[in-house]
């Protein structure tokens, strides 16, 4: 029954989560992104042209993407509905584990009622500097057209950003002595290994008047995308902490003699 009522609370919190996030891009990030593949699609245009004809046939098919419209606004709906319920599941299992360790929260202690709200907002915001900000500070989140380094090395390091922001967390939050400062430690580790980058500009090819308004693009849409995703983790985890706290929290309070959670009504 755990299991279901978990899944259960994920799917319900990822899809309105899901829902949200999706408006938020659609108003505060959609349009960067429109504009910069419009630079994309231009330079690609110019290098086409210089290219005889021959060499344009024997180009390999591009791979399938949805369409621009209706097409692409349902793809990537759904794309954040599915990652907001598998952020869901894992905020909701943390959170259940943390607050059974903790011993439960007691209905009648004072401001029991906004207990919820504030370890989902503390919750969200952790997660949120864990998987964004610890990463962005040396991976920015990158327009199209924008040159990067290797993918894979970007995929590790970007993992082990992440890894090391949870533990330097985790140890800051639960040591309670002299050895917190390896928390501190490992969330300075990563900087310490240069992320990888690409050699040179990383709007190299475009025009120069191109590179400028790029860049420009470029740094809102680090702000954009640090926005978005700092709302949506909040709301993630205010979702998760109000469903656990009515569904799940119940049944990982302490089992009376008689079987029943203490609590939930016989």
């Amino acid at each position: 029954m755990l299991f279901r009522r978990l899944f259960l609370c994920a799917l319900f919190v990822g899809i309105l989560a899901g829902f949200f996030d999706s408006a938020l891009q659609r108003w505060q990030v959609v349009p960067m992104i429109l504009a910069a593949e419009a630079y994309e699609g231009a330079l690609e245009t110019a290098a086409h042209s210089h290219e005889d004809g021959a060499a344009a046939h024997s180009h390999e098919p591009e791979a399938w993407a949805p369409k621009d419209g209706l097409e692409r606004t349902a793809a990537t709906v759904l794309a954040n509905i599915l990652n907001s319920i598998g952020s869901a599941l894992l905020l909701l299992a943390l959170m259940s584990l943390w607050n059974r360790f903790r011993g439960g929260q007691a209905r009648s202690t004072p401001g029991a009622d906004a207990a919820p709200l504030r370890h989902g907002l503390l919750w969200g915001a952790a997660a949120w500097f864990c998987l964004f900000a610890m990463p962005a500070a040396g991976l920015p989140p990158e327009l199209p057209g924008m040159q990067a380094g290797a993918l894979q090395a970007r995929q590790l390091w970007w993992l082990f950003a992440v890894l090391c922001g949870a533990g330097g967390l985790a140890v800051l939050c639960l040591v309670r002595t002299k050895w917190r400062v390896l928390g501190l430690g490992l969330l300075v580790l990563p900087f310490a290994i240069d992320a990888p980058h690409s050699d040179g500009s990383p709007f190299v090819g475009f025009e120069a008047e191109a590179a400028v308004q790029m860049a420009l693009l470029a740094q809102r849409f680090v702000m954009a995308t640090a926005l978005a995703s700092a709302l949506q983790w909040l709301l993630l985890g205010v979702l998760c902490a109000l469903a656990g706290a009515r569904w799940l929290n119940p049944l990982l309070r302490p089992v009376e003699p008689s079987g029943t959670p203490a609590g939930v009504l016989r």
